[in-house]
């Protein structure tokens, strides 16, 4: 189990293992995560709310781990 407060900040990755950005929020619609936002515009939107942030579904999560969030 990890607390979400170490998930954000986490390192995101694609399935080439290239780093896409870091996670700066997770939204959830109904009490499930729907989407999460990363990169340099997904923190600017969390600063500030002017932004449109990168955001990514839950579902293309491959894992969650201590060095990173692994996408499919």
């Amino acid at each position: 189990m990890m607390r979400l407060s170490a998930i954000i900040g986490l390192p995101v990755r694609d399935a080439a293992g290239h780093t896409l950005g870091r996670l700066h929020e997770i939204r959830a619609v109904d009490g499930r995560v729907s989407e999460f936002v990363y990169g340099t515009a997904g923190l600017f939107e969390r600063l500030t709310g002017r932004a449109q942030p990168t955001t990514l579904p839950w579902s293309r999560v491959k894992a969650v781990h201590a060095k990173g969030i692994e996408l499919n």
